[in-house]
């Protein structure tokens, strides 16, 4: 982090929460973006699941059918696997999270890109059941774990990420969500970004993210209209403008 310099506010700790939902292609690039700093700082990173299908209670579905129909159950596999994520983590302990993260991840996002034109054919691919048994026997962890995918005994935990959330970020976000100088520091919406940065592009934009969330009264900087995410599911989209959150 860059040293505090005239009219800058004292630098933070060199931890990070990164709430995170598998299912969302905006959090997976920012995700691989924080693991490239944290390879280059000493930067401790404290992944932590934050579902979108819990987020977005209360919003109507019907309108993000205009989208997709497969939207819906694509969110729904994005809180399966998280409960996943949580009972891995009850077993074996929090560190298991960032690597379950990413494995789950790459299961998505590291798809072939579907045929067919538009945003439908990848988010059916999205919304498509997949076997995660593989995933947590190359991690060493239980492949029974799997069947946490339908027990929401593990919801009241992924609930209490939740309401953490809107409490120190407000009610309006998704993910992923960036918190400073855990447990009670500024947490931020984003950044949401198409690509991952890497080398010195990648600490320029964290210290740019890292100046804005300490900055008192900082609140928003928003741009609707964004470029689709740069993945090999979504290679046919990346580009393309988007307002899909």
């Amino acid at each position: 982090m860059a040293p505090p310099g005239i009219g800058y506010p004292a630098p933070m700790s060199d931890d990070v929460e990164f709430f995170f939902d598998p299912i969302c292609p905006f959090a997976w690039v920012t995700s691989r973006w924080v693991v490239e700093v944290a390879r280059r700082r000493e930067l401790a990173v404290h992944w932590r699941p934050l579902p979108l299908a819990i987020l977005n209670e209360g919003i109507s579905y019907d309108e993000r059918r205009t989208v997709s129909e497969s939207y819906p159950d694509s969110h729904r596999r994005g809180l399966e696997m998280l409960r996943v994520v949580v009972a891995a983590a009850e077993a074996h302990g929090p560190h298991v999270v960032g690597e379950l993260y990413t494995g789950f991840g790459e299961l998505v996002w590291d798809s072939p890109a579907p045929d067919g034109e538009g945003f439908d054919p990848v988010m059916r691919v999205m919304a498509q059941r997949r076997d995660l048994r593989p995933v947590l026997e190359r991690r060493g962890l239980d492949p029974g774990l799997a069947a946490a995918a339908t027990d929401d005994s593990h919801d009241r935990g992924l609930r209490a990420n939740v309401e953490e959330v809107r409490r120190r970020c407000g009610d309006d976000v998704g993910t992923p969500v960036l918190g400073f100088s855990p447990p009670d520091g500024p947490a931020l919406f984003g950044p949401v970004i198409d690509t991952v940065p890497s080398g010195e592009d990648a600490l320029r934009l964290w210290d740019a993210t890292c100046t804005l969330a300490t900055w008192p009264g900082f609140a928003e900087l928003k741009r609707s209209l964004r470029s689709f995410p740069d993945t090999p599911l979504t290679a046919r989209l990346a580009g393309g403008r988007t307002t899909v959150r």
